[in-house]
C-alpha cells in the first residue's frame, strides 16, 4: 500500500499524463502518415485506431525482402509474416509511431531511398526468429 500511495504521488493525475501521452502519439502518428503519403505514395494504409503502430500495404514485393533493403538504409522494420501466425501478410510492414517526428522524417526518407532500389523480388532472408 505505501508503495502504491508513493507511487500516486510521484506521478500525480495519470489521466493528464495519459491524455498529454495520447496527444504526442495523435501527433507522430499524423505526422508519419503525411510523410508515407508525400514520400511514398503507392503505399497504403488506414490510420491506426489505436495502439502505438501503422499497418503499411506494399504495392508489390516481399515485405521481409523489403525489409532487409530497408536495413541496409539503416532502418529496421518489422514484415507483417513476422506477425501473422497464419503465415500472410507478406505484403505489409509494421511501423511504429513512438519516436520524434524528426526521426520519423529520417526514416521515412530511407525507407523511400530503399524503395526506389527495392526490384520486388522474393528472396530468402535471414530475420531474427523473434521481434520484440
Amino acid at each position: 500500500m505505501l508503495d502504491q500511495l508513493a507511487a500516486s504521488h510521484l506521478v500525480g493525475d495519470l489521466s493528464t499524463l495519459a491524455a498529454a501521452r495520447a496527444r504526442t502519439l495523435r501527433h507522430r502518428h499524423d505526422h508519419l502518415c503525411a510523410e508515407l503519403r508525400e514520400r511514398l505514395p503507392s503505399w497504403t494504409f488506414e490510420p491506426a485506431s489505436g495502439g502505438q503502430t501503422l499497418w503499411v500495404r506494399l504495392p508489390y514485393g516481399d515485405a521481409a525482402a523489403y525489409a532487409q533493403a530497408a536495413l541496409r538504409h539503416g532502418v529496421a522494420v518489422l514484415p507483417g509474416g513476422q506477425l501473422d501466425p497464419t503465415g500472410g501478410s507478406h505484403d505489409r510492414l509494421r511501423l511504429p509511431f513512438v519516436a520524434s517526428p524528426a526521426d520519423i522524417t529520417a526514416a521515412v526518407s530511407a525507407l523511400a531511398q530503399a524503395w526506389q532500389g527495392y526490384s520486388g523480388e522474393r528472396v530468402p532472408v535471414s530475420l531474427p526468429a523473434i521481434a520484440v
